[in-house]
């Protein structure tokens, strides 16, 4: 049996961040009665995109996190990757969150440079 230590700790550790902006979402959307949309309440809003945010590029990394680690590439990159990644999506949804322009672009550039690291492995074989 194939066995995916990393990959299977960051999908984990993704969908706790992920359950917790769900949640968030639907604390807004119960405080201001929404149930489509954002009904032009910014918070709601800005839950809603840091939420699809999260989901989009986790998504993405995951699946390159998951090719890369059965291929066989060394553990510790490997899991060095998914550790910038996970902390830079949880620094962009708070910096979104909280409205923190810092925080937000570092967790962006952050995130890309996980997701290119993982590229160049699976491309160079690095």
């Amino acid at each position: 049996m194939l066995e995916l230590p990393i990959t299977s700790c960051s999908a984990a550790l993704a969908a706790v961040l992920l359950t917790g902006l769900s949640l968030n979402v639907s604390r807004l959307r119960m405080r201001h009665r929404v149930s489509l949309g954002s009904g032009g309440h910014k918070a709601l809003q800005l839950a809603v995109r840091a939420h699809g945010n999260a989901l989009e590029q986790s998504l993405l990394f995951l699946l390159l996190l998951l090719i890369a680690e059965a291929q066989a590439h060394s553990f510790a990159p490997l899991a060095a990757v998914a550790g910038a990644f996970l902390l830079a999506r949880g620094g962009h949804a708070i910096g979104m969150l909280a409205g923190v322009l810092k925080l937000r672009q570092g967790g962006h550039a952050l995130t890309l440079l996980a997701q290119v690291a993982l590229v160049v492995v699976l491309l160079t074989g690095f």
